[in-house]
């Protein structure tokens, strides 16, 4: 468990400030020249890997070879490759339009900028759904994405279990009508439907709200 707590740290740490830890001009495997590591080079790459392959394929042998590095050289930066990932997870979950406590904005406007923005992430790296399913909740990008959700729920009026639940709906909704639209159920118009699932997800939640 400390090691968990430790790995999910650095991945937040790395996700936060990547170039914190930059190592100076190295060698590529064969010994020549190349530019130097950094936690940033090295989440980029591992993103695009997954983007071009698969989540399941990625190993640091792997990413190595991307680099022009031995593997062991990715060690200084990411313990494992859990943590690597957990890092590339959290740097693309901090690209979504939470919503801001006590702003007095919208909640509905709030929970439309969301939704969209879970979307157009999900729609740019449909192969790192996955990882996002197999995340811990106590990782601090999804617990703050969860708590900051459900706190908007609140102001909109719902009481504390309720807000959970909204929140859970919610998510199962944005979770699953990415992969739905995206392989078993691509219709002629996916956004539309999407956004018509959303409408219809939304008119249930108002109707349930506290009079």
């Amino acid at each position: 468990m400390a090691t968990q707590h430790r790995e999910a740290a650095l991945a937040e740490s790395a996700a936060l400030a990547p170039e914190l830890l930059t190592s100076t001009q190295g060698t590529h495997a064969d010994g020549s020249s190349r530019a130097p590591l950094s936690c940033t080079r090295i989440m980029d790459a591992a993103e695009r890997y997954v983007d071009d392959n698969c989540l399941s394929e990625l190993t640091m042998r792997r990413l190595g070879n991307e680099l022009g590095v031995e593997a062991m050289s990715l060690y200084r930066y990411f313990p494992s490759k859990a943590a690597l990932l957990d890092a590339v997870a959290s740097r693309l979950l901090g690209g979504l339009a939470l919503p801001v406590p006590d702003s007095g904005a919208d909640w509905e406007a709030q929970i439309r900028a969301y939704s969209r923005s879970f979307r157009t992430l999900t729609q740019g790296h449909p192969n790192l759904m996955p990882l996002l399913g197999t995340m811990s909740p106590n990782v601090p990008p999804l617990s703050d994405l969860h708590g900051r959700l459900v706190g908007l729920w609140h102001e909109a009026g719902f009481h504390a279990a309720d807000a959970e639940r909204a929140q859970r709906a919610l998510q199962c909704y944005l979770s699953g009508s990415s992969q739905w639209h995206r392989t078993t159920c691509a219709g002629a118009d996916p956004d539309t439907d999407f956004l018509f699932g959303l409408d219809v997800l939304l008119d249930g939640f108002r109707s349930r709200l506290p009079a």
